[in-house]
């Protein structure tokens, strides 16, 4: 029987939440998780084959990836790109024209993957926001807008061919709406292999599975230095709370008043057999502001279809196409914006997750954060 009190209420069962969970399970400490699904946005088809959220991982994930199964590497050559009424692919005699712009590309890139793998490191133990600001380099990116970084480093032409694409497929966004720090991060893939995954859930909550809660919260409340959590079907209090939520809910109990904007999404896991269209290549990017963002191929007769607002004609891109199952993520994450927020809200309560660098393997670190914190101070 579950009871009332413990050390420590984790709210939200998605990568962040459940970092933390495990690491306060390896330590031996008091905890219960309270969530509505287990995952966040992290989920799969209902026979666990498809991941209908996170849909990829990069090799250097090195806290995520032993929780999850590495499946199909995804290549470069594989990607068609879609403009207006022509498609190209990556490996075409033009991309010859825009090779001293790639060349630049990826010596940034180079640096910045430096820069981040150190961060990743110190964000371990110290806040998300404080890690960067102490970068001088990462935390000018994050202060600067992406269309300013390009423009300075004449990269106009490369990105309006090639790399606004791949970031509008992945993002969602378009270039002059992200910072020069999303910029960069979303273009690892370039040099950083990344593959396909399926997610360990029962591999991960198997230790403290009996400690989580499927069940929605409707209040907080902070009296007799504890907090008092309300959920539909009981109440529990702590002496920690850790935020695993989605921003635009935490910001109730936070106080937050300013935090970078969302993007949002419609998936489609659709059947049908491709035109002509999109048979090139296993994965088509489309530009800004097209109603259709990315599609991709999984091989098995099936797609994920990503667009906008209003949903455009399957039998565009598909003959006989039927849906399978659709999710809006609203959001799907928040990379639009130059707000940094501390992870520390009030006395003994941390928000974690996505909410100012988005990403599986930075949410998972903003997790290992606040048990470090809670671990520390016991």
């Amino acid at each position: 029987m579950t009871k009332d009190r413990y050390e420590t209420i984790i709210i939200g069962a998605g990568i962040s939440g459940l970092a933390c969970a495990y690491s306060l399970q390896k330590q031996g400490k008091d905890f219960l998780v309270i969530s509505k699904d287990i995952g966040g946005r992290i989920r799969t088809s209902e026979d666990g084959t498809v991941n209908y959220g996170a849909f990829f991982v990069c090799s250097d994930y090195e806290n995520i990836l032993p929780f999850v199964t590495i499946r199909k590497r995804i290549r470069l050559r594989e990607f068609c790109f879609h403009e207006d009424n022509h498609s190209y692919t990556l490996y075409e005699p033009r991309l010859v024209a825009f090779m001293h712009q790639f060349m630049k590309i990826k010596r940034h890139l180079y640096r910045f993957r430096t820069a981040l793998q150190t961060f990743r490191k110190t964000a371990k133990t110290t806040s998300q926001k404080n890690a960067i600001e102490a970068d001088p380099f990462l935390h000018t990116l994050y202060m600067k807008n992406a269309a300013d970084f390009v423009k300075e480093q004449s990269l106009e032409r490369g990105t309006d061919t090639y790399l606004s694409k791949a970031l509008y497929s992945t993002t969602f966004s378009a270039v002059h709406e992200m910072n020069a720090f999303s910029f960069l991060q979303y273009l690892l893939p370039l040099i950083t292999p990344i593959y396909t995954f399926s997610f360990e859930k029962a591999t991960m909550i198997r230790s403290f599975q009996q400690d989580i809660v499927l069940d929605a919260v409707s209040d907080i409340r902070y009296t007799n230095d504890q907090y008092q959590v309300k959920t539909s079907t009981g109440t529990y209090h702590s002496k920690n709370l850790v935020l695993a939520t989605e921003l635009g809910w935490s910001c109730r109990f936070t106080g937050i008043r300013e935090m970078n904007l969302p993007v949002s999404t419609h998936m489609l896991h659709v059947k049908g057999s491709p035109r002509s269209i999109i048979a090139r290549r296993s994965y088509q990017l489309f530009c800004h502001p097209s109603m259709v963002q990315s599609i991709a191929d999984l091989g098995d007769g099936t797609y994920l279809f990503y667009f906008k607002d209003r949903q455009p004609s399957l039998e565009a891109y598909f003959y006989d196409p039927t849906v399978i199952a659709h999710h809006f993520w609203d959001p799907a994450g928040r990379i639009n914006g130059h707000v940094l927020i501390e992870s520390k809200r009030a006395k003994h309560m941390y928000l974690i997750g996505d909410y100012n660098i988005a990403g599986l393997e930075e949410a998972f670190i903003t997790g290992l954060y606040a048990a470090g914190q809670i671990i520390n101070s016991s």
